[in-house]
């Protein structure tokens, strides 16, 4: 699998449909194996290859840059087949996340992650550890902390469970014990090294809380028509390949420095109180 960002190969149309895409390569050194890369992503949509995002937040999420519309647009002008909008502890219900496709004329998976963003005193252990839900059509997790349990209530309600970053300080390191669908091996955010399977599909992405980190990290889901249902029955089989490389450490930087910039205009005594706790955590 090609590590060259998405924005900077050839592939589909910005309406969904195969076709000519806008390529800024052609303008910005474009390159054979630039071409090459967005050919042979065409010849795999072709064969039923739908290339998604699955971790990617909104401004519905703290420290997320960018609203719903923003997001899709960017997904859609890269060549992304689709996102599944992961916000914390705000679900996109499956019937919101079909509006915005029909709307959009894009693919868009509702979905949550779920788990305190902030270790808390007297919280149970686990409460500070993320999970993703996808394709749900309500909260049908809340009020339960056991990891097993939300897993299998997702799966109830026909959505798939993923263990994003599991090897972070609020990731799962026994993802293949609490029956997640997936796991997140390749997170855009992080470099965990290689990621052992365990039983479970491998799939990955941006982590994005921005639309300009997108296009770096995705799966790829085989045997796919593109539809959600298919999407998800596919993840469930293992039937996906992660694929892309880590978000270079300069957006990164670009959007921390983006957050900073916003605590300091409109937020600031929250910014020291942050910076207070991390002292205190760290020094």
């Amino acid at each position: 699998m090609s590590t060259t960002p998405l924005g900077e190969s050839l592939g589909h149309g910005e309406h969904g449909n195969l076709g000519r895409r806008r390529c800024s390569s052609f303008a910005n050194n474009c390159c054979l194996t630039e071409v090459l890369h967005g050919v042979r992503h065409l010849a795999e949509k072709l064969d039923g290859v739908v290339r998604i995002d699955f971790h990617v937040h909104t401004n519905r999420s703290p420290h997320g840059i960018h609203g719903l519309a923003e997001t899709i647009a960017r997904a859609k002008r890269i060549g992304l087949d689709g996102i599944a909008v992961t916000d914390h502890n705000r679900l996109l219900t499956r019937k919101m996340a079909a509006q915005l496709s029909k709307i959009h004329n894009f693919l868009v998976i509702g979905g949550i992650e779920g788990g305190d963003l902030v270790r808390r005193k007297g919280r149970q252990s686990n409460a500070h550890r993320h999970w993703i839900g996808l394709n749900l059509d309500a909260s049908v997790f809340s009020g339960l902390d056991d990891m097993e349990e939300i897993s299998e209530v997702i799966r109830d309600g026909g959505g798939i469970s993923i263990a994003p970053h599991p090897y972070a300080r609020n990731g799962f390191r026994n993802y293949d014990r609490l029956r997640f669908d997936a796991v997140e091996s390749l997170n855009g955010t992080r470099k965990d090294g290689e990621i052992a399977s365990k039983g479970l599909a491998l799939v990955g992405g941006t982590d994005a809380h921005a639309a300009y980190m997108l296009g770096h990290t995705w799966t790829d889901v085989y045997d796919s028509d593109g539809s959600v249902e298919s999407v998800v029955e596919n993840v469930r089989r293992g039937n996906c390949v992660p694929g892309g490389s880590r978000i270079p450490l300069w957006v990164i930087a670009r959007f921390y420095f983006a957050v900073l910039g916003r605590y300091l205009a409109y937020e600031p005594y929250e910014l020291i109180q942050t910076g207070s706790r991390l002292l205190r955590k760290y020094c």
